[in-house]
């Protein structure tokens, strides 16, 4: 996995016009003290040529390559980053001062007369001459500067981890009591007409709600979890409905491994049977769809019933179920994350949802697309 820097990118950016900046000022003005000296142009071009690629360099290892020292030793610390500057330094140095060479005069530094002796002996002085002053104040810098925002900005993003936690499990914890009393209701009224129904039924609720305890703990779950939990449901909705409520499943097999957030689709289900099949005469399908694609399940839920005459903006006033969705995939993922809604009246409703691969089964981190993650 490639190594991303932990500042921010508006962070990186400031930072990376001030190196350039300064870098480029730097070697302007060697430059123009070279040129006087030299009676020559040439210095204009190459040292600020070098400056800049120097100041590439202290930008690349403080903003990349330091923050990645983990020590608890700050005396290590200081002295690996010494040591990651020097080498960082002197191979810039050498590639700096032979490209300018080989460019001018098709040496490079180690070139030897017939005599023997170096014909660029003043290469190496102007190769040895950068490599200590700039890694030291790449180190010196760093821990004055960098660090200090590097952990402004790590409080900050733990702060804002910790709120988007607790409101996710807000979040989750609506929808355990919102699911028994839909449930239980659902079960009350096979009571009377068909007592075997509804204790089928009871004991269909006692398995789903030992999983829901066990998993308790579990922020991610498999598609194929959630899928037996939202068939759990159904079960107990078809004892109620008889063939008034038809269920299709149509999953990909690579699709039921794939990680989820836990409890992102019994809710769809529900509504779907709540809001759409229950209101319309003579029943109607809700049908699971979810397949593998671009790098991202996609998992559709579609119900044949009354569909929403305000269209897809009235999704989020039918009840706590699809909010609850919607608000968890866009914590956890971003707003580009958030349940698509197709409807129409007498024709059903289609909710529609992405999950990224970067779930985590064991629910330690669930990155964000803006990079942090939630723990």
């Amino acid at each position: 996995m490639a190594y991303s820097s932990p500042f921010s990118p508006t962070l990186l950016r400031s930072q990376g016009r001030h190196v350039a900046s300064g870098a480029l000022v730097t070697g302007l003005l060697l430059g123009l003290f070279g040129a006087i000296a030299a009676e020559s142009l040439e210095p204009l071009v190459t040292y600020p040529l070098g400056a800049l690629a120097f100041g590439a360099t202290y930008f690349f290892i403080c903003s990349r390559t330091f923050p990645r020292i983990e020590t608890e030793s700050w005396l290590g610390r200081i002295a690996l980053q010494a040591v990651i500057a020097v080498l960082a330094m002197t191979a810039t140095s050498f590639l700096v001062v032979n490209a300018v060479l080989i460019a001018e005069y098709r040496v490079w530094m180690f070139t030897r007369d017939g005599q023997g002796g170096l014909i660029a002996e003043r290469a190496i002085t102007y190769f040895l001459l950068p490599i200590l002053p700039v890694a030291a104040m790449c180190v010196l810098q760093f821990n004055q500067s960098w660090a200090p925002m590097l952990r402004l900005e790590n409080r900050a993003r733990r702060a804002d981890e910790l709120a988007a936690s607790a409101q996710l499990e807000a979040l989750r914890a609506q929808i355990d009591p919102h699911f028994l009393f839909n449930s239980l209701n659902s079960i009350a009224h096979l009571i009377s007409t068909d007592p075997e129904r509804a204790e089928a039924c009871v004991e269909r609720l006692a398995e789903i709600f030992r999983y829901l305890l066990s998993s308790k703990d579990r922020a991610f779950v498999t598609l194929a979890d959630e899928l037996e939990i939202a068939d759990g449901y159904l079960d107990i909705e078809r004892a109620r409905f008889g063939e008034q409520l038809r269920v299709q499943f149509d999953v990909e097999d690579r699709a039921r491994s794939w990680i989820v957030p836990t409890l992102i689709l019994q809710p769809l289900v529900e509504n779907a049977v709540r809001h759409g099949i229950s209101k319309k005469v003579g029943g109607g399908t809700v049908s699971v769809q979810a397949r593998v694609s671009g790098g991202e399940l996609v998992v559709g839920v579609h119900d044949t019933g009354v569909g929403m005459t305000d269209g897809p903006r009235a999704a989020s006033s039918n009840g706590v179920g699809l909010r609850n969705v919607s608000d968890r995939l866009v914590h956890l993922y971003g707003r580009a994350y958030a349940p698509k809604v197709d409807t129409a009246p007498n024709q059903g409703t289609r909710i529609t949802l992405r999950v990224p691969r970067e779930s985590t089964s064991d629910g330690s981190a669930a990155p964000r697309r803006d990079g942090s993650s939630l723990r």
